[in-house]
């Protein structure tokens, strides 16, 4: 299917809609009732003590296939991992660095865990961090290509920023990375599930992503794309199990002192997995893709733009001013000079926070900016209805 399904049909999937207005999907997402209902046989035989591990390996096996599918990749390009900082960890420790290597990235706009990875890697291997500057709370494509040499050895951004949200052009970037022989590793957490997302397109290496926000699944379990020609050449920091390749022999098998790894991206992968979490993704994902990620994604972009544009004519402070191509899934409030630290919270937009929250409206604060998020469950009436009780805060 590539439509949304009747609202007062899709909505019942999360009852959550039915007594706020629940737009803090940036934060974590709302899981359907199908997600939920999903889990119940494993949890039914590990509480009847039933090993149902065969089954659940399948299913790790279709869980893969279904990600894959969901961002345009194969199968063997695709690792299951614990979240979205795991994969970026993977990548990170499995480059060969070189003193005088370097890094670049967005450091101000990047959540913390796409920061402390190329910290630690900084000191360890002395490398450089080529840190680009925000332009008004946005990542300048020209500025990170320009930013790219030959001893660039890995750009790294968000496809969609923690805050205020704005979406990244990805092109001018993809191509520099390309001439110098960079990795290009995004980090998805914020635009997968809600945006449609095709790895070929952005021209990424590598994609993480947790599932426990766009992709409505559970904490505790993630993916990671990499590009087969990367993978296969790139060595993991750590090694398990599901690391190797043993043919046919069973999990308990003994290990020589040769081991072979597996091809591309599942050689990243370390130790057993999270059955609940893969089954609820797996459930979450047929979900979303019966809807239609392209639907999806012009239902929460259309949503979040009729929201900015009225709070706009409010006179508040919508970054990014009028909706444009910026504007994916979410909406931010406030000065984009609190990123960094160099300006305090504004207390009006604390404020509006609060009289939100006391009106039913959920949403969060993220470095001194008040953010709207949204998902395929979020309507033009609730973005009206909060543009209404911004309203009534102001007078």
């Amino acid at each position: 299917m590539s439509h949304l399904l009747p609202l007062d049909v899709l909505r019942q999937e999360f009852p959550a809609t039915k007594s706020a207005v629940y737009m803090d999907v940036a934060n974590q997402g709302l899981i359907s009732r199908t997600t939920r209902t999903s889990m119940c046989q494993h949890l039914d035989n590990r509480l009847n003590g039933l090993n149902d591990e065969e089954q659940m390996m399948e299913l790790v096996e279709a869980t893969r296939s279904k990600f894959a599918e969901f961002v345009g990749a194969r199968k063997d390009e695709i690792a299951v991992t614990k979240n979205a900082s795991e994969g970026i960890n993977i990548i990170g420790n499995a480059i060969d660095w070189r003193s005088g290597d370097n890094v670049v990235l967005c450091q101000k706009l990047e959540h913390a865990n796409n920061i402390l990875p190329w910290l630690q890697l900084r000191d360890k291997y002395k490398i450089e961090l080529r840190v680009v500057e925000p332009d008004n709370g946005s990542i300048p494509p020209e500025a990170v290509a320009k930013a790219v040499d030959p001893r660039t050895r890995v750009v790294t951004l968000s496809t969609v920023t923690m805050v205020p949200g704005f979406r990244m052009t990805m092109k001018p970037i993809a191509e520099a990375c390309r001439r110098s022989g960079a990795f290009l590793l995004a980090d998805a957490s914020q635009s997968v599930g809600i945006l449609h997302t095709d790895v070929s397109d952005l021209g990424v290496d590598g994609l993480v992503a947790s599932s426990y926000k766009g992709l409505m699944g559970l904490y505790g379990l993630g993916f990671l794309y990499c590009r087969q020609e990367w993978a296969d050449r790139l060595n993991p920091a750590y090694l398990a199990r599901f690391s190797v390749d043993l043919g046919n022999a069973p999990e308990s098998a003994a290990i020589s002192d040769s081991v072979k790894l597996r091809s591309g991206a599942p050689r990243f992968e370390i130790g057993h997995y999270n059955f609940p979490g893969v089954i609820a993704s797996h459930a979450s994902m047929i979900q979303l893709m019966e809807i239609g990620t392209t639907a999806i994604e012009q239902s929460a972009t259309s949503v979040a733009r009729r929201l900015a544009a009225g709070l706009l004519e409010l006179g508040l402070p919508v970054c990014g001013g009028a909706p444009g191509d910026h504007i994916g899934s979410m909406v931010a409030l406030g000065d984009p000079a609190a990123l960094d630290g160099s300006r305090g919270v504004d207390g009006r937009i604390q404020s509006l926070h609060q009289h939100l929250t006391k009106n039913r409206v959920i949403v969060s604060m993220r470095r001194g900016l008040l953010r709207f998020s949204l998902h395929l469950y979020n309507t033009a009436d609730e973005a009206d209805h909060v543009i209404g009780v911004a309203k009534k805060w102001l007078a």
